[in-house]
């Protein structure tokens, strides 16, 4: 991550502004503007990171107290889906630890997020899959969690791929869930299911994500994704052959 090094060897300050760059500020330390030292990718880049860790550290607050178990999935989400350095977790955690108790709100994260991603829907789905993963960490879902989740999806506008997204855990048996993630119903073809598996998997392959712009570490955020679409279609296609 270049951008990652360029803010923590201190020439560097706040590359976004909004309630975002307010939280670099807080961590970071310091205040210097030179956007002209980071690409643009560069800049999307930084901005992905700060709110992914932004608004996980917001939801984790928003039922009054941060667990065990919300702790856990960040920590995993950083080592097994973004692969950080021991520098860049550290970064993270001090992003996650300054926005829960900052007095912006988790829909100011969230529609700063949208500005600057609103033509990548894999990215903003990619976002509330890791919301989500966050407010089952403790196996049930606060109110005050899913209010903030649903905030989220209608800033983002995608409604359809958050009913995807919540089918990973309902109660359905592992069909009906291969249906829902991919918004699929039965009866349906498997040509038909097929188009729309071959439509998904080619929006959340970490490749075609990585290509638009984000970098490689934050573009594997959308391998679980894809391994989900992947074996959702293998279970409908075993079931319909």
């Amino acid at each position: 991550m270049s951008w990652l090094g360029k803010i923590l060897g201190g020439g560097l300050g706040f590359v976004v502004g909004g309630p975002l760059g307010a939280i670099l500020g807080a961590v970071v330390g310091h205040h210097a503007v030179d956007k002209n030292s980071f690409s643009r990718d560069e800049e999307r880049q930084s901005l992905f990171f700060l709110a992914t860790f932004s608004m996980l550290g917001k939801l984790s607050k928003a039922d009054g107290r941060v667990t065990t178990e919300e702790i856990e999935v960040v920590e995993q989400v950083m080592r097994d889906n973004l692969g950080l350095s021991p520098e860049a977790r550290q970064f993270a955690i001090d992003i996650f630890s300054a926005a829960k108790d900052a007095n912006d709100r988790f829909e100011d994260y969230a529609n700063q997020f949208y500005s600057e991603f609103q033509d990548y829907p894999e990215v903003l789905s990619s976002l509330v899959d890791l919301l989500l993963r966050l407010a089952h960490a403790d196996g049930v879902m606060h109110p005050a969690e899913n209010a903030l989740i649903e905030d989220a999806v209608r800033i983002f506008r995608i409604p359809g791929e958050y009913a995807q997204l919540k089918a990973r855990y309902s109660d359905s048996n592992d069909l009906q869930k291969s249906y829902e993630t991919l918004g699929a119903e039965e009866g349906e073809t498997l040509a038909d299911i097929k188009k729309k598996y071959r439509k998904l998997a080619m929006e959340y392959h970490p490749d075609r994500v990585q290509a638009r712009g984000v970098s490689p570490e934050l573009a594997a955020a959308c391998e679980e994704r894809f391994k989900e679409i992947q074996q959702a279609f293998d279970v409908i296609e075993r079931q319909l052959s």
